[in-house]
């Protein structure tokens, strides 16, 4: 029942991830604090917060609902490689992804506040054409990941909230290239994909020392990922049938086994409201990627081309971002939100690869917010909100794979988020 209940839910609100933040951490999980540059560990004042920092649930009297999307359109470019091909240009196919969230809170009873969440937390969705020069790196790189997060909240004092909550994740892989069989001198391809849960927990803390000021601190744990019943298949396209023959013996399909491990985030964040129209929030948000050190796929049935297993070095680094959100109200009903992002990267140098062009990023982000009471019964919100990410050029010289060139990428993304209330009338 389990299964089919998380499977339900993915099949709704989870259709692609991709990459957005530092490594694959996808940080956009509600359109307000979207708008904010995700600064909104503090404040955490509306369900989204579920997410964000799930001690702030607690203020939330009456049930609480959201859901929403974004449409996230990626562009990423490649010029070389400068060892044979310097002048050469190739981009990724274009594509738009619809992400989507939900969240829910619920009073338990005076100080206790339960609250559930469906994100996608860390994604990525890299194509390439299939004739593109770095074909036999990467044509295709997906990795999904589906967070159901349940939590508790619970008011200590006043003033101060914690709160606690388990992830049960589902992730899948896919992992596309071109694959040259030297003896007969043709290209083949390669495909590696599996599925797997994984669990995790998460915690959270809001302090409100006096009226104008809150300060949040969030945890969540790493995720260990064991994909175990992975599977590998070869395909090759010559002219001759016993050349196609020959090369499936040598490349044959096979079961396969790997694991990744998400990485733990911890971060801290301080809002002010300096007068009852504008508050600003800034956050802190470290990612421990250094986790990521190396992706071990190992052949279980055969070995395949005379290997056992195929090691990719990552060797990704700690990152961490700076967020500023500010907020401005107009009135009751209308807000007006403005956010900035300084991300550094996760990827050094040297483990640039086309399947994860990651670079120091800088992202600016508006948005608005409107509220209404709807037929006397419900207090509704509709949020959304713009943002334009900006990589800072990566123009490699040192690469293990000796597949040196320069990366370009840029993203627009939009959002949307409904959310409502009943108001406590009864």
């Amino acid at each position: 029942m389990l299964k089919k209940l998380i499977f339900f839910l993915l099949l709704v609100f989870m259709p692609v991830s991709w990459t957005l933040a530092s490594g694959f951490l996808v940080y956009e999980q509600g359109a307000k604090p979207a708008a904010l540059g995700g600064a909104f560990i503090a404040k955490a004042n509306d369900v989204s917060a579920v997410f964000y920092n799930p001690a702030g649930i607690t203020a939330f009297k009456v049930n609480n609902f959201s859901i929403g999307g974004s449409l996230i359109i990626p562009q990423s470019s490649f010029q070389g490689p400068e060892n044979n091909s310097p002048e050469e240009y190739s981009e990724t196919n274009k594509e738009i992804f619809p992400p989507a969230f939900f969240y829910s809170a619920f009073p338990v009873y005076d100080k206790l506040t339960a609250g559930f969440g469906v994100f996608s937390l860390f994604g990525q969705d890299c194509d390439w054409d299939e004739n593109w020069v770095g074909n036999q790196l990467t044509v295709k790189s997906r990795i999904q990941t589906y967070f159901l997060n349940p939590v508790l909240a619970y008011k200590v004092l006043d003033n101060l909230s914690v709160a606690a909550g388990v992830e049960i994740v589902y992730a899948s892989i896919l992992w596309k290239k071109r694959l040259y069989y030297s003896a007969r001198g043709i290209l083949g391809c390669a495909e590696f994909d599996d599925n797997t849960y994984g669990f995790g927990y998460n915690f959270g803390i809001q302090y409100i020392p006096f009226e104008n000021l809150s300060i949040g601190v969030i945890y969540r744990s790493p995720v260990l990922l064991d994909f175990d019943e992975g599977d590998a298949a070869f395909t090759f396209s010559s002219s001759s049938d016993t050349i196609n023959a020959e090369a499936l013996y040598i490349f044959p399909e096979t079961k396969t086994q790997s694991d990744i491990e998400l990485p733990a985030m911890f971060g801290i964040g301080i809002s002010y409201d300096f007068f009852n129209r504008l508050t600003a929030e800034v956050d802190y948000l470290w990612t421990g990627w250094s986790c990521y050190d190396e992706r071990k796929i190992k052949y279980i049935d055969n070995t395949v081309g005379g290997e056992e297993e195929i090691l990719l070095e990552k060797n990704y680094e700690d990152s961490y971002s700076l967020r500023l959100g500010l907020e401005y109200r107009f009135n009751e009903s209308l807000a007006l939100r403005g956010g900035y992002i300084k991300e550094n990267k996760a990827v050094p140098d040297a483990y640039v690869e086309p399947s994860m062009p990651d670079g120091d990023r800088n992202v600016y982000s508006f948005g608005i917010g409107y509220k209404f009471i709807f037929a006397d019964l419900m207090d509704v919100s509709i949020d959304g909100y713009y943002a334009l990410l900006m990589q800072d050029d990566r123009e490699i010289t040192n690469a293990v794979n000796s597949f040196n060139g320069k990366y370009r990428s840029l993203s627009n993304m939009y959002g949307v988020s409904l959310s409502w209330s009943f108001l406590d009338i009864f």
